[in-house]
């Protein structure tokens, strides 16, 4: 036998007892007698193995318990120390803003804005209003005391006939965004005529009633906005006609019925009983409508009234409300 040094033994057996270790730790159990071998590798036959170590070795394997996770921080025990009142944070001592500034209205740049107008018989005058900027555009007209609202086509642009409510008669409209144009005509002719007024805002159901020479209703001298007639009536002072203002497909539309009569040029003496109505309906039952009057004779300055009408509750729709004495009736004398 070959001996061995003691530092080449000493370094054996540190391998073996490595080695055995591992073995034990990995699981892998190699049975007894039957040493194994790397593929391809033949032991030396006349090779003296050191003995063996222990086959249950002490391992030096910590415990489980010195594995587990660390505990968690305990929460305090401690009693916080609020304070005995509520504390209150004041965020400002400023009076709270009533009312918003108001915008200002946006300028038309390069918008053709212009509206001509046209005396016409029976003291009527032409209106043609053009925004090509503003197609379908909702705007208003005034004139005298008078105010309505109507739409502009697709083009921006609009013809229509107003009833004048003065001889020097100036006409403005208002644009959505706050512009305004004017023009003026002069109307010499309505020193013959008689004209009343009413105008209201939404769907009021307010309508003017005109029993010329006595007539009864739904007769041909019962002018109303079911039977209007057209300006020609007025040709040899046969009679008057009624002109509806306004379009009404909105609930702040302004509208406005006008009624005129040829008294300067009568045909016949007699008289015009004149009254104002309401038909309730679903959209005025049981609320208050507002409204306002005007009347003028030949010419003269306009007389005007304010009212305010008290609608019946639903149940009373499709009847209507006569309010008389709101406008004066025309005592016709033949010239």
């Amino acid at each position: 036998m070959k001996p061995v040094k003691l530092s080449e033994r000493t370094s054996k057996l540190a391998l073996a007892a490595v080695t055995a270790t591992a073995a034990i730790v990995l699981g892998v159990y190699v049975q007894s007698g039957q040493p194994t071998q790397a593929s391809g590798v033949q032991p030396e036959q006349s090779k003296q193995f050191a003995p063996a170590l222990d086959a249950n070795p002490p391992l030096l394997l910590a415990s489980a318990s010195s594995f587990a996770l660390p505990n968690l921080p305990q929460a305090s025990q401690l009693e916080a120390q609020l304070p005995a009142r509520t504390v209150a944070l004041e965020v400002s001592l400023d009076t709270p803003t009533t009312a918003m500034p108001q915008e200002e209205p946006a300028p038309l740049l390069g918008c053709d804005i212009s509206m001509n107008a046209i005396p016409a018989i029976a003291a009527m005058v032409n209106l043609e209003i053009t925004a090509t900027c503003l197609p379908n555009a909702r705007v208003t007209i005034s004139h005298a005391g008078l105010s309505f609202t109507e739409v502009l086509d697709e083009n921006g642009a609009l013809g229509i006939t107003v009833p004048a409510m003065e001889q020097d008669a100036r006409f403005a409209v208002r644009f959505p965004n706050g512009s305004e144009t004017n023009s003026i005509a002069s109307v010499p002719s309505l020193e013959f005529y008689d004209r009343v007024a009413v105008q209201w805002m939404g769907e009021a159901g307010l309508q003017i009633h005109a029993l010329e020479y006595e007539a009864d209703y739904n007769s041909a001298g019962h002018v109303w906005y079911g039977n209007t007639r057209d300006l020609t009536s007025v040709i040899g002072g046969q009679g008057g006609f009624l002109l509806r203002l306004g379009d009404g497909q909105s609930e702040i539309s302004q509208m406005a019925d006008v009624y005129t009569f040829p008294t300067g040029n009568a045909a016949t003496t007699g008289k015009v009983q004149l009254s104002v109505e309401a038909e309730v309906t679903g959209s005025n039952c049981g609320r208050d409508i507002r409204a306002s009057t005007l009347q003028i004779h030949q010419g003269g300055p306009a007389t005007t009234r304010q009212l305010e009408i008290a609608m019946p509750e639903c149940a009373a729709s499709g009847d209507f409300l006569v309010l008389k004495n709101l406008l004066q009736d025309l005592t016709i004398a033949q010239k």
